[in-house]
């Protein structure tokens, strides 16, 4: 069992004055560290092969787009506020610090989210090739199975859909989300995303979902997907 810093000081002979000096000249340094919170989003932009699929209007992608640009614009505005914030003040019920941090799991969700989702559109569409693929098939059974299961939990998601590499448990899962920083699942990492909001098929579909996840995976580029499943770390 690992101990406390306090006992092991205790053990080591350090007294409680010098525990007291210690916590003092932390508490000193922590209070004169810069706040100079970096500004560390930037919008990536559109791949060309994106605004020409099968199914998935220009348009649509182009106004998209803008939605993404916005939440990256956000996250900086955010990041930008925290540099004044008054720690004092800090409250759980109501305080600006609760508020900005918060609201910046929201914005940059939604940048990360629409990262992955723009990066890998723009394909052909099909099953995926080599590793990921034997992933998929021992995890879900086959990829029939595994792409059921997706384009379900699509149309039970209220915003986005995840296929991630759970790092604890070594096996993919298609998790569901209802919002830009809804039921993210920790050492959880996402391979594909699937957005269900309606500003990703109204114009092309209106209300009809169901075909819009259909264009979706004609569209998918499992290239960019087995790219991030490649750069996983110890992947079992």
């Amino acid at each position: 069992m690992k101990s406390s810093r306090r006992e092991f000081l205790k053990r080591t002979g350090v007294g409680a004055v010098s525990l007291g000096i210690l916590d003092a000249e932390l508490l000193h340094a922590a209070e004169q560290a810069p706040r100079d919170i970096p500004q560390v989003y930037a919008p990536r932009p559109l791949k060309p092969s994106a605004l020409t699929m099968d199914g998935i209007s220009k348009r649509t992608m182009e106004e998209h787009y803008k939605l993404y640009v916005g939440y990256v614009n956000k996250s900086n505005e955010i990041l930008d506020a925290l540099k004044t914030v008054d720690y004092a003040k800090a409250n759980q019920t109501y305080s600006s610090l609760r508020v900005l941090k918060v609201e910046l799991t929201f914005a940059v969700g939604g940048v990360k989210n629409h990262e992955i989702y723009f990066d890998h559109l723009g394909g052909k569409g099909g099953r995926p090739e080599g590793r990921i693929l034997g992933h998929i098939a021992r995890d879900f059974g086959s990829y029939e199975a595994w792409e059921k299961d997706l384009k379900a939990t699509g149309l039970a998601a209220r915003g986005w859909v995840w296929l991630a590499y759970d790092a604890d448990r070594g096996r993919l899962f298609n998790y569901l989300g209802d919002a830009q920083n809804t039921f993210p699942v920790w050492n959880a990492i996402p391979l594909l995303a699937l957005d269900t909001y309606e500003h990703a098929y109204f114009l092309d579909y209106a209300t009809d979902r169901k075909s819009y996840i259909e264009a979706f995976m004609r569209n998918l580029d499992w290239s960019a997907v087995e790219q991030r499943f490649a750069q996983i770390p110890h992947l079992k």
